[in-house]
């Protein structure tokens, strides 16, 4: 088959079948900025499409986007069967685990390419390079040295452009090529809820994140009319909709700018529920005015992460807020602006963490519901590490992965920290599997299919019992149903 100079295929990672995708937002951005330089992108979500029976043609090049975890091993999957069915095409790789180690990802034999950082402003430059001659097959008029933001193999050594820089958010256009997905299959966005996303990056330095490394703690946000007119165009492509989830990082770095977009909401006569994320501190010392107005122009929840709640796990993951700015922040929305949810996650299994530390948690998690009884969580997670600043104060019990498959095989939030023994590990499991069962957010129930629902609420009941006692011996019932889940979800 002659190899196409114009169609890109872009693909997701991602279990077959697995339940309840949401829509890959990034690809997206860079199928819009591929189509505004004249090519035509393909995107496959392998959650939703069983590539083995794809008809993937010659593409110019395959792109692949990943986190760290289960995605690689996915993507890493589908790339083989590429290599050998299509060895001429390139594979590039993009997104936040490639960047945050370019040089380990292009080692690897089904890489070609490592785009770093905001793909956008590299995709299209590379698509030229690529259409206009055969650069990864040693054609000298045509480097891919002229290519900003790029990582490859050259002749065995690792070669790194200099970096694409950071993309003004407002250039990207307001009307994405949602014609590319096959919508009817995403069932959050059938049941009303729709992603976008209003800024990147985040300026602080909570050391499990990759935003230190990924966007150097720099911070940008779309101005605030360009915000809204994206909220007007999403509830124009899909008027069923009842509530945008901007996937921000750090909505609220810029107060002015977010007192914009509310203030433009109620202007334009806005009728749509929304959230955010947001950090405790930031909200502690808001006023009530500014918090009304968040609750008068839809905002419905406001997402954020409490971590611990020992002070000694707080300094390890460089978080910097305090249990007293936590109670302050549920506080001000029960008093100022009761229909605004806050949900809260939770870490544990960090070095150095004993059970006190969790009791510790465990009290500040029912401190905040007697505060305000509409907090809800969305469970305590065991810390998986990723590539990010704390690794590197992680103890020498644990190796970091030294390659790309390595990485793939680290289970998201099924990790099995070697600094604890195996019998607290296997209670911090059970904790886990309780406060997941226990507190899951009764807004996102619905959102999930018939078997979740189900099979949430027979849970539901054994979970609260245990939380309330703080017994966490014997999970049969929790085992069972935490298996099940991570088989449905592709951990296993």
């Amino acid at each position: 088959m002659k190899r196409s100079r114009s169609e890109v295929l872009l693909v997701f990672p991602g279990r077959y079948r697995a339940p309840d995708p949401q829509v890959p937002l990034q690809l997206l951005h860079v199928a819009s900025t591929l189509r505004q330089a004249g090519y035509k992108p393909r995107i496959v979500d392998l959650r939703l499409q069983d590539y083995r029976s794809l008809d993937i043609g010659e593409p110019l090049f395959v792109g692949l986007t990943c986190m760290s975890g289960p995605q690689i091993r996915y993507g890493l999957e589908f790339a083989r069967k590429m290599r050998a069915e299509h060895p001429r095409v390139p594979l590039v790789w993009g997104g936040i685990h490639p960047t945050l180690l370019p040089e380990q990802a292009a080692a690897h034999e089904c890489v070609d390419v490592v785009v770093r950082g905001e793909s956008e402003l590299i995709v299209a430059a590379l698509a030229d390079r690529l259409a206009a001659g055969d650069p990864l097959g040693g054609r000298e008029d045509e480097p891919l040295d002229a290519v900003r933001g790029v990582t490859y193999a050259d002749e065995g050594a690792i070669t790194s452009t200099p970096d694409g820089g950071l993309i003004d958010l407002d250039t990207i256009p307001v009307e994405l090529p949602y014609d590319l997905l096959h919508l009817d299959k995403y069932a959050t966005l059938q049941a009303g809820r729709v992603h976008m996303q209003t800024s990147r990056g985040c300026p602080h330095r909570c050391g499990f994140c990759y935003n230190t490394d990924f966007n150097g703690r720099k911070w940008r946000g779309k101005s605030p009319a360009r915000v809204v007119d994206e909220m007007e165009a999403l509830l124009r492509r899909f008027p069923h909709v009842k509530i945008i989830d901007p996937v921000d990082d750090n909505f609220f770095v810029d107060r002015k700018r977010a007192e914009a977009i509310c203030n433009e909401i109620l202007s334009r006569g806005i009728k749509v529920a929304w959230r955010a994320n947001c950090r405790f501190d930031y909200l502690a010392k808001y006023d009530r005015d500014f918090v009304r107005l968040l609750e008068r122009a839809g905002c419905m929840e406001l997402d954020f992460g409490g971590e611990s709640g020992s002070v000694a796990m707080q300094d390890f993951v460089c978080k910097d807020i305090s249990a007293e700015e936590m109670l302050t922040s549920v506080a001000h929305l029960h008093e100022w602006a009761p229909s605004i949810d806050p949900f809260v996650s939770w870490l544990s299994g960090l070095p150095g963490e004993t059970y006190h530390d969790m009791t510790q948690t465990f009290d500040l998690m029912d401190a905040m519901g007697r505060a305000n009884p509409r907090t809800q969580h969305y469970g305590i997670f065991l810390y998986t590490p990723f590539p990010s600043p704390l690794l590197e104060s992680l103890p020498p019990e644990f190796r970091p992965p030294q390659s790309l498959d390595e990485w793939g095989e680290i289970e998201v939030f099924h990790f099995e920290p070697p600094w604890h023994t195996r019998q607290y590990v296997e209670k911090l499991r059970t904790i886990s599997a309780v406060t997941r069962y226990a507190f899951y957010p009764e807004s996102r129930i619905d959102e999930h299919g018939p078997a979740f629902r189900a099979g949430y609420r027979l849970m539901n009941r054994a979970a609260r019992y245990r939380w309330e006692h703080r017994y966490f011996g014997f999970p049969v019932e929790l085992r069972l149903a935490n298996e099940v889940a991570k088989r449905m979800r592709g951990f296993l």
